[in-house]
């Protein structure tokens, strides 16, 4: 998947989002959720990144049917957001949703100083 800058309202967020998905990608840790969803995480206090994503690459010992995979991706009734990024600077002040087709939404966004610093990680 490539990321590209976005230029709408939610500018400032998307721009942070991009910055950040490339921290936690190289620098976060692996976590597994119990659903169909994988989670990496950086974490580096006061800062908490959390970045999801669906139907990843599976983990020695996980079930791989892609036919189950399929299955639930079907029962779907809407077409949903499935990645995400959350940010925590000692309290949540970023929450972005998003898809490969270049939907995206803005959660949450609390402006602040935070926003530059994320920026120079």
């Amino acid at each position: 998947m490539t990321l590209e800058l976005a230029a709408s309202n939610d500018d400032r967020a998307l721009v942070i989002r991009d910055h950040l998905l490339l921290l936690v990608r190289r620098a976060g840790t692996l976590k597994v959720q119990h659903d169909l969803v994988r989670t990496i995480s950086f974490e580096q206090p006061p800062w908490v990144v959390h970045h999801w994503t669906p139907f990843n690459d599976l983990q020695p010992g996980e079930a791989s049917s892609p036919g189950y995979r399929h299955a639930v991706e079907r029962q779907r009734s809407t077409l949903d957001l499935p990645y995400g990024l959350e940010v925590w600077h000692d309290k949540l002040v970023l929450r972005v949703l998003w898809a490969d087709d270049g939907r995206s939404r803005v959660e949450c966004f609390v402006r602040g100083p935070w926003e530059d610093l994320a920026l120079t990680l």
